[in-house]
């Protein structure tokens, strides 16, 4: 029997078992389930030899140490940062208790909710660990001055300094909170990605705020028992910070003194003006030139690609064309697994989806970023070449997995062309996909489907038919098909035929001339196909596409690392020049889905904004304060834009939630230091 798919598992011929998660399930008990029935099952069968091929425990397991690692950085800078800014060992005292507290309280509670520990729950707890010290440090602070400023006793010191920073603290992290809620209904894509963030950044806070009023004021019993006088360390790291970044201040001071000196008004507006011009410069200019991406470029260590041979060809032929390639993948020392489908099977999704029995979709693991020298981008260029050096290869795509952050979109840039006749794509594809590879920063462009399958057509002479007392329905149903049935065409403009695909048995598949030989039972005895019918030999669509009730063909494009809105303006500026005519053309790559997501999370930051500015208001009982507040926040866009530029990477999900948590950074500290300035004006 015809084979219309296979598997390759590590370079053999094999039989793949795929396990997967149920929705909302964990990925690595999951696996660890797996891995223990499979140990099992080779205890059982000892004449079987099981392997794993593909599994993104790997990665995961990476990304968790990752996470962990960078927790205990952000630990170590962030207490590095207070002892050289403060100098002063008990805030380093104070941080080393709240931070665990914190850490742990906040997972009691996601579990209590129903959550886990993730790689999201990391990230957020360390985007908060700088705001989870500020509380602690701010109270501990306050209470030290009371005690070295006010001369008041250890109970008071304690007692009016928390009083004291109680509300401004608590403003500070409602206003906080107020910019970020939003993101929790912001729906789609955003939602999916951000919502544990968010939560998590949320639930940390709250937390963060209980213990700066509750634990930092009772440590403050233990840490300010024995006085307030600092060691000479710390006094020597005071006069190192007065020494240096402390300078800061006079600076500072000169332009406050500037913009209230003779004809301030002038000077202010002169002031504005010029950061207001560097803000226009930054947004207009340094954003367009660093592009965005619906979410950053990263080395996974899993690698996909998609091989198509002849669409003539069986899943036989495909296989003995790729093992050259499979014998030397296997020797890379980069290489730890292999998985390899070739066609498709009905209803088996992990199998192919709709691919031809000449295309193999691989997937191949590699070890860790860390314990290779080459990344994953260059491992591609080294794989991508192999391939295409292969017989009768006809395309190859090898790209990151996680190239597109949707798996319902093909491929970072999806060019989608639309007709009434299929017939015309083909030929408008190609036009597309030639203008395409002009566009700096594709490593290969290729169409879903072409002109490229043979078929052989049959048009039975009807007066020679009824001569051996035949009809077209009697030869057909002589023809080895398997017992496939076979759609017949006549003359009569009434009749709507659908074409299907059919094979032949074993014997006259071989070779196409030798459907002429094919007897068919007559009532004069048996005679060749050829004295019956005509045959003629042509190319036909090797598989159709519909969307959007129309006909289509995507042409899709694979990249490194250039930024989707970039690399996309571009593509649709070549494609109008080639002068495509007669279809309809839209993108529906990452850019689609980014478009939709970055509407979304503008939509949320306003309604924040909104959320902001009723918070402030009630927290200065003032608009114009609060209004001004509001008005001062896009200027950190100005360090935004300049920093990422800096660091080469592109306006994202991510860094837009970053510069959202920026201005709830910059609203807290705001609401501590009026707080302050308002009490020291009122005395």
């Amino acid at each position: 029997q015809t084979r219309f798919s296979g598997y390759l598992g590590n370079g053999k011929p094999a039989i793949a078992v795929a396990i997967q998660r149920a929705p909302g399930g964990s990925v690595l008990a999951t696996s660890t389930a797996g891995r223990q029935e499979i140990a099992r099952l080779k205890a059982r069968y000892r004449n079987i030899n099981f392997e794993l091929t593909d599994t993104q425990r790997i990665l995961i397991e990476t990304a968790n140490t990752n996470m962990l690692e960078a927790l205990r950085d952000a630990i170590i800078f962030t207490l590095l940062v207070i002892l050289l800014f403060l100098g002063n060992f008990r805030a380093i005292i104070a941080a080393l208790a709240s931070i665990p507290m914190v850490f742990f309280a906040t997972i009691a509670i996601r579990w209590m909710m129903g959550g886990d520990l993730n790689i999201v729950v990391y990230t957020a707890i360390i985007l908060a660990l700088g705001m989870l010290v500020d509380d602690a440090v701010v109270v501990l602070e306050n209470i030290e001055r009371h005690l070295k400023e006010m001369k008041e006793g250890l109970q008071n010191a304690i007692i009016h300094g928390t009083k004291e920073v109680v509300g401004p603290v608590f403003a500070g992290t409602i206003a906080t909170i107020a910019i970020m809620f939003p993101f929790l209904f912001v729906g789609d894509f955003p939602q999916q990605i951000f919502r544990q963030l968010i939560t998590t950044l949320i639930i940390a806070l709250l937390v963060s705020y209980f213990l700066s009023i509750t634990f930092i004021p009772s440590l403050c019993f233990y840490l300010y028992r024995k006085g307030h006088n600092k060691m000479r360390v710390e006094i020597w790291l005071e006069t190192l910070y007065e020494n240096t970044f402390g300078r800061l201040i006079g600076p500072y001071i000169s332009i406050l003194k500037f913009s209230h000196g003779g004809r301030s008004v002038i000077r202010r507006v002169a002031m504005t003006v010029g950061v207001l011009a560097i803000l226009v410069l930054s947004v207009k200019n340094v954003m367009p030139i660093i592009g965005k991406d619906l979410m950053p470029p990263m080395d996974t260590g899993i690698i996909k690609a998609h091989v198509k041979f002849s669409a003539n060809e069986t899943v036989d032929q495909a296989e003995n064309r790729l093992k050259p390639f499979i014998t030397w993948l296997h020797k890379q020392p980069e290489v730890l697994m292999s998985s390899i489908t070739f066609g498709s099977e009905p209803g088996v999704l992990s199998l192919g989806s709709g691919s031809l029995p000449s295309e193999a979709k691989m997937t191949i693991n590699c070890v860790n970023r860390f314990k290779r020298k080459k990344n994953i981008w260059q491992l591609e260029d080294e794989f991508r070449a192999r391939l295409m050096a292969l017989k009768n290869v006809k395309g190859v795509d090898v790209y990151d997995f996680g190239a597109t952050p949707m798996s319902s979109i093909k491929a970072p840039v999806d060019t989608r062309i639309y007709a009434e006749d299929y017939h015309i794509l083909p030929a408008a594809a190609k036009k597309a996909a030639a203008a395409m590879k002009t566009v700096r920063g594709f490593t290969s462009v290729d169409t879903s489907w072409d002109n490229d399958f043979t078929e052989a057509r049959l048009e039975i002479n009807t007066n020679r038919a009824l001569a051996y007392g035949m009809t077209p329905t009697s030869i057909a149903a002589q023809l080895p098909l398997s017992g496939i049935p076979v759609a017949l065409s006549g003359n009569l403009v009434s009749m709507n035929t659908q074409f299907v695909r059919l094979y032949f048995n074993h014997g006259f598949d071989g070779k196409l001339e030798n459907l002429a030989l094919i007897p068919i039972q007559t009532a004069k005895g048996p005679v060749p196909l050829s004295a019956l019918a005509k045959i003629s030999y042509g190319f036909t669509a090797n598989k159709i596409e519909r969307n959007d009730m129309l006909y289509s063909i995507d042409v899709s494009g694979y990249r490194r690392t250039r930024p989707i809105s970039i690399i996309t303006a571009d593509t649709v500026k070549a494609i109008k020049a080639a002068g495509i005519k007669g279809v309809k053309i839209d993108q529906q790559g990452d850019i689609f889905q980014m478009k939709d997501s970055f509407s979304r999370i503008i939509k949320a930051i306003s309604i924040g904004i909104v959320l902001l500015l009723l918070c402030l208001t009630a927290i200065y009982q003032s608009t114009r304060m609060a209004v001004v507040m509001i008005l001062v926040l896009p200027l950190s866009m100005i360090g935004a834009s300049w920093g990422m530029l800096t660091f080469n990477k592109p306006s994202c999900m991510p860094s837009m939630v970053g510069i959202m948590l920026l201005f709830g950074i910059i609203i807290k500290n705001s609401v501590l230091l009026i707080d302050f300035y308002q009490q020291h004006r009122a005395k």
